[in-house]
C-alpha cells in the first residue's frame, strides 16, 4: 500500500511538472512575442 501511495505521488508529479515545462515553453516564445507587441519604429 505504502509503494503504491509513493509511486502514484511521484508519477503525478512528474506529469504536472511535465505540464508547467511545457507551459512555460509554449508562453516563454520569443518569436511570438513580435506579433503581439511589435517593436516601435521610432525610438523616443
Amino acid at each position: 500500500m505504502f509503494i503504491t501511495t509513493v509511486l502514484g505521488f511521484s508519477v503525478v508529479l512528474l506529469i504536472s511538472l511535465g505540464f508547467f515545462i511545457h507551459y512555460l515553453q509554449v508562453g516563454l516564445d520569443t518569436k511570438s512575442s513580435v506579433t503581439v507587441d511589435p517593436m516601435p519604429k521610432e525610438k523616443y
